[in-house]
């Protein structure tokens, strides 16, 4: 099969060849049913509700449908099912790559913001990474901490109360 079949997904996506091949086995599965029976495109096509180039896609595989037009297929073509059972089984295979796909892009993402994180890490205890002196007195302090809720780490910028100024003379407190 060339590289830049049309796929459901990323041509480059590891398992998308085989998808693609699944949803060609399933047209094909399809086609040899619909001759079996003796019907054409032009004459099935009418009877699942679906055009005849519709109908064509899907057996070479290019078209996406969904479940119930294999349903109506199986019962219109006596298939006992062996369409639904095949689609679902492409189906299946499509979810779980979307899922790895998923996966991969959260990965990418958690480590883009623990890059972040890193960057804005202390330095080993007792060398603390402090603020501008503009910062006056106080000095503020990055820590990581874990999330309460989830327990990943966060990054904590610890800000030191600035002190009361005391009341003096025509002050008011």
């Amino acid at each position: 099969m060339p590289a830049n079949a049309s796929t459901a997904t990323s041509p480059d996506a590891p398992g998308a060849e085989t998808l693609t091949q699944l949803r060609r086995a399933l047209g094909r599965q399809l086609a040899a049913m619909r001759n079996r029976a003796g019907l054409s495109q032009w004459e099935l096509a009418p009877l699942t509700g679906y055009s005849r180039s519709t109908l064509s896609d899907a057996e070479l595989g290019r078209h996406r449908l969904r479940r119930e037009f294999w349903l109506r297929c199986d019962e219109l073509l006596k298939a006992d099912s062996h369409l639904v059972a095949s689609y679902d089984r492409v189906e299946s295979a499509a979810a779980g790559l979307r899922q790895r796909a998923r996966s991969t892009e959260q990965l990418a993402r958690e480590e883009h913001a623990s890059a972040g994180l890193q960057a804005v890490r202390p330095p080993p205890p007792g060398n603390h990474h402090r603020e501008p002196a503009a910062a006056g007195p106080a000095e503020s302090l990055v820590t990581m901490e874990a999330c309460p809720h989830c327990r990943r780490p966060i990054a904590v910028l610890v800000v030191p109360a600035v002190p009361a100024v005391p009341a003096g003379p025509g002050r008011r407190s």
